[in-house]
């Protein structure tokens, strides 16, 4: 077996082994994404700063990132532009319930929002939600 070889397979093990100390599901939403396969529930991230490296990692741009936390139900939010709102979350709940009042808004007063890319704790609200979630995974909501 070659150096890369026995690498992949410590990697595997390590792997196998910390999947082992917890439920299924916090496996799945903390595993960490191939190259080419996020996870599919988007995972998680610990602050706004590490979702907006991702964002931008993804493609996303963020000229003027400023972290405001002024996004009603979020643990931390911040704007990359005045088209751009990255937010991250305590509960998947949190995320629900701002989802919903921005429905009933946009139904309310006849308002078409964009697309937004929602993970396990985080909400992105910018423009190509779709190219994001190709790297990202998480869900695109639309309505």
């Amino acid at each position: 077996m070659n150096k890369r070889g026995i690498t992949t397979a410590v990697l595997i093990a390590g792997s196998l082994a910390l999947a082992g100390c917890g439920s299924s599901s916090a496996a799945e939403s903390e595993a960490t994404p191939s190259a080419t396969t996020p996870p599919a529930d988007g995972g998680t991230y610990a602050t706004v700063e590490e979702l907006k490296d991702a964002f931008v990692a993804a493609g996303g741009s963020c000229p003027a990132y400023e972290q405001s936390n002024i996004v009603t139900l979020a643990a931390e939010s911040a704007e990359c532009s005045s088209e751009a709102v990255l937010s991250t979350y305590l509960s998947s709940s949190d995320i629900t319930q701002l989802i919903q009042e921005n429905k009933d808004i946009a139904e309310q007063y006849d308002i078409e929002f964009s697309s937004w890319l929602v993970g396990e704790n985080w909400v992105i609200n910018a423009p190509g939600a779709e190219e994001l979630h190709e790297k990202l995974g998480g869900t695109v909501v639309s309505w």
